[in-house]
């Protein structure tokens, strides 16, 4: 008969991609790991995994196991919390996606401070700028940069936020600074897929390049390839050094882009959602301090 860390180490394994990334999570030996996911597959009659020498890779039987397994151990591990056990630290693993500048600038300078405070919790962030469905794509949270228009979710703001026309100076150098809304129609434009309108109508620049993700747009402006449109507090630091410069304020008809977080009102394991969401926003009241 399998054990619980059995389970456990199926699930790490899954998780992580590989036996040996498992074995260091857990503090095991690869051997022991190998050993626990041999017992497992010898109790169920069914190959877990798909191995060769380099990597291991779910099969059909194994993902459908995993999907029932993770959600059993975090029932678990909700119960354990209910009644007092493991000092209510919390366990589980959170799925999260958010823009990959909100990753980078906000949440990992500071995730040291929540694993120290929360060793039992994983993190797998899908950090892209496109919209991603929470129920379909299985996140168990978003940050999202804009107005939320769906009351079906939970959600608390964290910060607010416009969007600007930014250049760098050595852009405006180059080609002059607009003075007025008009002046757009002849300079660059640097802009990610779905950036292709800004609402300005025929005044809108030429499109000279285009990006796609919001980190490679900033530096793509930086680099002075042509005007962009950026949330204000993911150029702040890029601002204030004098790398980017601010055109045309408050041109953008819809400039308004608070940042917030949502989730399902449904989820069955809300307390590490909730953890997570705190920890957030003491990340956006920490940088808004340091501006």
């Amino acid at each position: 008969m399998y054990s619980i860390e059995d389970l456990q180490t199926f699930v790490e394994i899954a998780q992580r991609g590989g036996i040996t990334a498992a074995a260091s999570s857990q503090g095991l030996s690869p051997a022991t790991v190998s050993h626990r996911l041999n017992k497992l597959e010898k109790y169920l009659g069914v190959t877990l995994f798909h191995r060769n020498s380099r990597t291991v890779m779910l099969s059909s039987e194994g993902n459908a196991f995993f999907d029932k397994v993770e959600s059993i151990l975090e029932d678990l591990a909700e119960a354990e919390l209910d009644i007092g056990s493991h000092g209510g630290k919390l366990r589980g693993h959170l799925r999260v996606t958010m823009a990959p500048w909100i990753l980078s600038r906000f949440i990992l300078p500071k995730l040291t401070k929540l694993q120290l405070a929360e060793p039992g919790l994983t993190f797998e962030f899908l950090a892209v700028d496109r919209f991603v469905n929470l129920a379909e794509e299985g996140q168990d949270c978003a940050i999202r940069v804009g107005a939320l228009n769906d009351s079906s979710f939970l959600s608390k703001k964290l910060a607010d936020n416009r969007r600007i026309l930014c250049a760098s100076p050595n852009y405006l150098k180059l080609h002059g600074r607009p003075e007025v809304s008009a002046d757009l129609a002849n300079h660059l434009s640097v802009c990610l897929p779905w950036q292709r309108d800004w609402g300005l109508g025929k005044h809108m620049p030429k499109i000279s390049v285009m990006v796609s993700n919001s980190d490679t747009l900033t530096d793509a402006a930086k680099c002075g390839v042509g005007i962009a449109v950026k949330s204000e507090l993911a150029v702040a630091d890029e601002l204030a050094s004098g790398q980017l410069v601010e055109v045309l304020p408050n041109v953008l008809k819809s400039n308004e882009a608070p940042i917030s977080t949502l989730r399902l009102s449904n989820l069955k394991d809300s307390r590490k959602v909730d953890a997570f969401i705190e920890f957030t926003s003491q990340c956006f009241r920490t940088a808004k301090s340091q501006v």
